[in-house]
C-alpha cells in the first residue's frame, strides 16, 4: 500500500495515522521525500517563531542548515511549499557571531539561489566570502582562515565551508579568483594536519599549528566531502573524489554503533551537536549521486537506508522524531526534525542513482 503525501497531510488521515502509530509501521510504504515532508511540516508547526522567520532552540548558524535542507526538499520533490518560509529565513541574520557562522550564510545562499535564479543571493554569497578572504585568511599555520573575528583558532569546518563556498563561486561565476582560492584552500587544508590517518578530519589546530585531537564531529566529514566533489569537478583530477571516499567510508564506520544505530562522538550531544548528522547525511547523499566507484555508492546507500529505518520508527505523533534517531534515549528537538528531513532526502538521493 502507497500512501502518499497529499493524503497523508489532508483532513483527518494525518491524525488518525498517527494517533493509531502508523507513521513507524511497515504496513505504509510512504515515499522518502514525503517522509521528509512530514519532518519539515512539524518543523513549521511546533517550532516556528512566528514573525521571526526562526525556530525555537536553533543557534543562529543552523538557521542557514535548515534554509539549505528546505531548498534540497523543493528540488527532490518539486513541491514548493516551504519556498517562502526557506527566503524569510534567509534574510534573518540574527545572533551570526564568528566566519563560519557567515559562511553557512552563503551556503544558504548559493543553495537558494539554485531555486530562484537571484543574482542578490549570489551577490551576498560573494560579498561574505571576498570579506572573509581579505580579512581572516593569513599565513598562520601557513595559512586557512580564522574561526573567529578575534582570530584564536584555526578549525576545520571554517576552512571546509570557506573550500566549498570558493568551489561553488567559481562554477557559478567562473571569476578565476575563486578557483585560484579553491585550489589553494584545498592545498593548505590536505598539508594542515586535520585530516588524520584514520582518513577522518578532527575540529582543529592548537597553538602550535598541529592537529588538537578533537573530536572529528560528523559535520567535519560532511562539509569537506561537498568541498572536496566541488574541487574534482573544478580540476576534471579524480583524486579528491577518491579521499571523499575514503573520509566517507571512514566516518560510517566511526559513526555506527555496536546495534547500527548513529553515535556522534563526543559525549552527550549539545544544542550544536544535535544538528551535525544533518549535516554529514546530507553530504553522504552527494557523494552517492557523484562519479564515485560502485563500492562506496552502495555502501553509502545502505547505510543511509538504515539509518532512515531507524529515525522513521522513532515518529511520534505529530511525526516528531527522536534527534538521536532512537527511542532510547527518546529526545525532540528542531534540529531532530531537520535532521530526519535531512537523512531522508539523502536517502532518497542515493537510492535514484541507476546501478551500473
Amino acid at each position: 500500500m502507497m500512501v502518499t503525501l497529499a493524503a497523508l497531510t489532508s483532513g483527518p488521515f494525518l491524525q488518525s495515522a498517527f494517533a493509531a502509530g502508523l507513521a513507524n509501521s511497515d504496513h505504509i510504504a510512504t515515499p522518502l521525500p514525503d517522509r521528509a515532508a512530514l519532518a519539515l511540516q512539524s518543523l513549521m508547526n511546533r517550532y516556528a517563531i512566528k514573525g521571526r522567520s526562526d525556530w525555537q532552540g536553533l543557534h543562529a548558524w543552523q538557521r542557514f542548515v535548515t534554509v539549505s535542507i528546505l531548498s534540497d526538499y523543493e528540488i527532490i520533490s518539486g513541491n514548493t511549499r516551504f519556498h517562502t518560509a526557506a527566503l524569510h529565513a534567509l534574510q534573518n541574520r540574527h545572533g551570526l557571531d564568528g566566519n563560519d557562522d557567515d559562511l553557512w550564510v552563503a551556503q544558504a545562499d548559493l543553495d537558494m539561489a539554485r531555486l530562484t535564479h537571484n543574482t542578490s543571493q549570489i551577490q551576498d554569497a560573494r560579498t561574505i566570502f571576498d570579506m572573509i578572504a581579505s580579512q581572516y585568511w593569513d599565513g598562520h599555520c601557513g595559512g586557512g582562515v580564522w574561526w573567529d573575528h578575534a582570530r584564536t583558532y584555526k578549525n576545520a569546518i571554517t576552512n571546509e565551508l570557506f573550500l566549498n563556498t570558493a568551489t561553488r563561486l567559481y562554477h557559478l561565476t567562473h571569476d578565476p579568483a575563486y578557483k585560484d582560492w579553491a585550489l589553494k584552500s584545498w592545498a593548505w587544508f590536505r598539508s594542515s594536519g586535520l585530516i588524520t590517518a584514520d582518513n577522518l578530519v578532527n575540529d582543529g589546530l592548537n597553538h602550535q599549528c598541529l592537529n588538537n585531537g578533537g573530536a572529528p564531529y560528523s559535520y567535519n566529514q560532511g562539509v569537506i566531502l561537498d568541498g572536496l566533489l566541488e574541487i574534482s569537478s573544478l580540476t576534471n583530477d579524480g583524486t579528491p573524489r577518491q579521499a571523499a571516499s575514503r573520509i566517507a567510508l571512514s566516518a560510517i564506520k566511526t559513526f555506527t554503533s555496536f546495534s547500527g544505530s548513529f553515535q556522534e562522538p563526543g559525549g552527550t550531544m549539545n544544542t550544536d551537536a544535535r544538528i551535525f548528522r544533518g549535516v554529514f547525511v546530507r553530504a553522504l547523499g552527494h557523494v552517492a549521486a557523484s562519479e564515485i566507484d560502485h563500492t562506496t555508492r552502495s555502501m553509502i546507500a545502505d547505510w543511509l537506508s538504515q539509518q532512515a529505518q531507524f529515525a522513521w520508527r522513532t515518529g511520534k505523533p505529530g511525526f516528531r522524531v527522536s534527534d538521536t534517531w532512537s527511542d532510547h534515549p527518546f529526545h525532540t528537538s528542531a534540529q531532530g526534525q531537520i535532521t530526519a528531513a535531512s537523512l531522508f532526502l539523502a536517502t532518497s538521493l542515493a537510492q535514484s542513482v541507476p546501478t551500473p
